[in-house]
């Protein structure tokens, strides 16, 4: 396979640009097959066109055409016709867009995310860091802890690797690399390093399939699909009511005349009207339908991911704002959340000697070496040939810099002088790492070991101090090296021990582990990151627990959490405790606990597990924010994960929802508030939508079977005994105002302040609440009490004929839909502050009126509508603004939180 694809397994590729150009063009690049934005769009316009309701309106439209051109010639008869055709177009058109747009949202945030996973590949013996986009066939590529394996491809050698892989139905498995030798585009590694041979690139890669979690998209497909079949089941009873009153002989001809089925009835004037049948319930059912629903939540979805990545706010999964809005309690990790990246050497033990107290070149030069050996080589870098950088981990990084240019290591000298036999990467369980080298120059064996401390000082039966002396640790030294441990932690520091044994190839399988040497101690402090404190006050006051969750001792974790606000000084028993303390608790007595614990220090990743799911079998909703690899197993089994974004974890994006690429402590509040509010902009646009397509319903249902002039014979849109309540365009116009303007005032605004200042939601809650059902079913019963009044008795009441009536209907119902979602802000505290912050949502309202007062006044005649009075406007406008009042008096009234729409329950809930 190496000789076949020209590649060297120490040197890797020639890696020229007429190597790298050869090889795109005969295996292809890394890249994944870009979108075809233009077959995106026609597929979805083919979708639209085979819609049922839309072959049925078009059917009707060309019957219509062709009948018109019969009955008043090719001059005037196609105007009708041609301008519901033109009307249905615009329809699919629109549709289409609208589904497409989310689509191409998301992709932009998917080429967004693609140039930060990188990788390290060798190329002319030199070992470079470069995006996974840039990788082809014959690469040797470099695996450690966290990597993301960038292209299909097989196991070479390594030490430990176990990666994860996503199956198609979203379960994770964890493959030994050692027993599986293929390794897979997408899988992310777990464990070990290991170097690979690229086979595969791009499009010819396995893909594995994405996870997504339970989806908002699916509670209001359910909704949606609820309330258009009693929209079809309507249009069916009109379609009957209909077919009965034609057969019956209510059909008029064009003189006003009743015809009947006998004698001279032509069978082309029958069809005429069974195809105006045909149409007014088609019409029904398509105005009824609350379809734009879905593709409005996902328009909202996308435009809010699109605000929030320029907060530098990845969010991987969007349907996950419910769980977001509903989260009661933050797990967080220490190290790089509340804390920055960057680490530093502050302090150095060598043996019972600080560093303020020996000099460095005072130190012998043989424990100096050790040194340089335990820091250099006791690290998961790429093999031993490579330039070799510093590492890329936080902790590792500070150490080796450190080395560097305090203790004054060369690098490549070391590297020289040993042969890296087995590399043991750091593991979050054992919390320890190790590296076996061979010393070139006398073929000694040396172990090295660097970790937690008390791992590390259980293994050791010696020490050295700065002379090179080496010591028996005993009681009283012991005692003393408590003593240093304990004073670092109260400084806030992380300790990291160093241990050594020198031993022979004969001998060290057999010698005992417990009889190491230290070598020395550092301790590293990385400072908080800025507003934690302030974030944790925020979390608290929207009713969210903060609960810390790390690795250091009892001390730094209570230092931290006292600092950024978790707990306080005079904290209770039982507010911290240490992870093994928390294992050992039976479940009954971990159940009664948990909600009390504020830190759990000491704590390994399965801790971390364990309080997730403690946690939520208590009823909380879970956030987790993490950082390293020990936390991606946490982070998955969380309601809601969150990440920083930080290069060689991407095991932890994959594991997260939402990644934070900003190092801004602060965002989190900003996460939290933007879950809040999608939902409940959602929950608001659903209730909206669901009252005005109800009363539609009504109105058209009763508009088109009660009709009382005698409509024209030869025209489609006259049907036997009523007519399609509305002309085509008045019917684009509310379709407009319900899927589009609307969509756009309640679902793109910012969220209010107020959001923050009440407590979770319940997760388990229905999307439609009992108090969406009190508003939806009060505003329909008032709107449809005033439709019903004004279609039987208006001309009598407002002295009008049958057009200027009907306007009045549209008028009316146009007028009730505006004031309508003012009233969804009737609820906020600060309604006049938080709505003349609203510029959109005062733009779209008062365009939906001076829309309206175009139509009627000016243009009638093309819009089906005549002209009213000063009288008459102002009844349109009183009827409209009593909906406030109704709203107010809903909500003034908890005792009608019973009732229960039928159509609305209980499949809903």
């Amino acid at each position: 396979m190496l000789l076949a694809l020209e590649t060297d397994m120490e040197n890797g590729i020639r890696g020229d640009r007429t190597d790298i150009d050869g090889r795109r063009k005969a295996f292809g690049t890394n890249l994944l097959p870009e979108y075809n934005l233009r077959r995106s769009f026609r597929r979805f316009t083919l979708e639209a066109i085979k819609d049922p309701m839309i072959v049925v309106l078009f059917i009707c439209a060309v019957l219509s055409l062709c009948f018109g051109i019969q009955k008043q010639g090719l001059k005037q008869g196609w105007q009708e016709g041609v301008t519901k055709i033109l009307a249905i177009l615009v329809v699919i058109i629109v549709s289409s867009g609208g589904k497409f747009w989310p689509l191409n949202q998301c992709r932009e945030f998917s080429d967004i995310s693609s140039y930060i996973p990188e990788t390290d590949v060798v190329r002319s013996s030199k070992w470079q860091r470069i995006p996974i986009c840039r990788v082809v066939v014959g690469d040797i590529v470099f695996l450690k802890p966290g990597d993301q394996v960038p292209a299909d491809g097989l196991f070479l050698d390594g030490c430990l690797l176990h990666i994860e892989m996503t199956k198609i139905d979203g379960k994770i498995d964890e493959v030994d690399a050692h027993e599986n030798p293929f390794l897979f585009f997408g899988s992310t590694v777990v464990d070990g390093y290991a170097r690979m041979l690229v086979t595969a690139v791009g499009k010819n890669t396995k893909h594995h399939a994405i996870y997504l979690r339970g989806s908002i998209i699916d509670d209001i497909k359910r909704i949606t699909s609820i309330v258009g079949k009693n929209g079809k089941r309507v249009a069916l009873l009109t379609f009957l009511v209909l077919l009965v009153r034609l057969f019956t002989g209510k059909i008029y001809d064009d003189k006003g005349k009743r015809v009947s089925f006998g004698g001279e009835t032509r069978i082309g004037d029958v069809f005429i009207a069974i195809v105006g049948i045909l149409a007014t319930p088609t019409m029904i059912a398509l105005t009824s339908s609350p379809e734009d629903l879905v593709l409005a939540v996902k328009m909202c979805l996308a435009y809010s991911m699109k605000r929030l990545m320029r907060a530098k706010i990845l969010v991987r999964e969007p349907s996950i704002c419910h769980s977001v809005a509903s989260v009661t309690t933050v797990c967080m990790n220490k190290t790089g959340t509340l804390t920055m990246d960057t680490m530093e050497v502050t302090k150095f033990w060598q043996g019972l000697n600080s560093i303020e107290e020996a000099q460095h070149n005072l130190i012998a030069p043989n424990v100096l070496e050790l040194l340089h050996q335990g820091i250099g080589l006791n690290t998961t870098q790429p093999p031993s040939k490579s330039s070799f950088s510093s590492p890329t981990n936080s902790t590792e990084k500070a150490i080796f810099e450190w080395a560097v240019k305090q203790l004054g290591m060369d690098v490549e000298n070391v590297k020289r002088s040993c042969t890296i036999l087995e590399i043991k990467p750091f593991n979050s369980k054992n919390r320890q790492s190790g590296v076996l080298i061979s010393k070139n120059g006398d073929n000694t064996i040396h172990v090295h070991r660097k970790g937690a401390p008390e791992v590390i000082f259980p293994m050791c039966s010696h020490y050295y101090e700065s002379t090179g002396t080496v010591k028996v640790m005993n009681k009283g030294s012991k005692a003393l090296f408590e003593q240093i441990l304990e004073g670092m932690a109260e400084n806030g520091l992380r300790c990291i021990a160093f241990a050594h044994r020198k031993t022979s190839i004969r001998d060290y399988f057999t010698f005992s582990r417990q009889q190491l040497i230290l070598l020395g101690l550092v301790g590293l402090t990385n400072s908080r990151r800025s507003g934690t404190r302030g974030t944790v006050e925020d979390c608290h006051r929207a009713g969210i627990n903060v609960k810390l969750i790390t690795g250091d001792n009892k001390v730094t974790a209570r230092i931290m959490a006292s600092k950024c606000g978790i707990i306080e000084p005079d904290y209770q028993p039982g507010e911290l405790i240490e992870g093994e303390e928390f294992r050992k608790f039976s479940s009954e007595e971990r159940m009664k606990k948990v909600e009390n614990i504020r830190v759990l220090a000491r704590a390994t990743p399965d801790d971390k597990v364990l309080m997730v799911q403690s946690l939520k079998q208590k009823g909380h909703v879970v956030a987790f924010l993490g950082r390293g690899i020990g936390d991606a197993q946490a982070l998955r089994e969380a309601n809601v994960g969150l990440c920083f974004g930080n290069q060689g974890a991407e095991i932890v994006k994959a594991c997260s929802a939402i990644v934070i690429s900003y190092k801004d402590f602060p965002l989190i509040i900003d996460i939290l508030r933007w879950g809040r509010g999608i939902y409940d902009s959602v929950q608001i646009y659903t209730q909206f939508l669901l009252s005005a397509t109800f009363v539609a319903l009504v109105i058209d249902f009763v508009m088109a079977v009660s009709s009382s002039e005698p409509p024209g014979f030869d025209s489609v849109a006259d049907v036997s005994s009523g007519r399609i309540p509305y002309p085509v365009f008045q019917l684009l116009w509310m379709k407009l105002i319900g899927g589009t303007l609307a969509a756009l005032a309640l679902l793109t605004e910012r969220p209010s302040r107020d959001v923050m200042q009440r407590p979770p939601r319940n997760l388990k809650e229905p999307l439609m609440t009992t108090k969406m059902r009190n508003n939806i079913w009060a505003q329909a019963l008032y709107q449809i009490a005033i439709f019903l009044v004004i279609h039987f008795k208006g001309k009598s009441l407002f002295n009008v004929n049958a057009e200027e009536k009907d306007t009045l209907v549209l008028n009316t119902y146009i007028l009730c839909q505006a004031f309508n979602i003012f009233n969804t802000r009737l609820s906020e505290k600060n309604l006049f502050d938080e709505i003349q912050k609203k510029k959109l949502f005062l733009g779209i309202i008062g365009l939906i009126v001076s829309v309206q007062v175009i139509m009627v006044e000016l243009l009638n005649g093309f819009s089906g509508t005549a002209r009213l009075g000063f009288g008459q406007w102002g009844f349109c406008i009183a009827f409209a603004a009593a909906s406030s009042m109704v709203t107010w008096f809903v909500r003034c009234m908890p005792a009608l939180g019973n009732f229960k729409l039928p159509m609305l329950k209980p499949k809903i809930d």
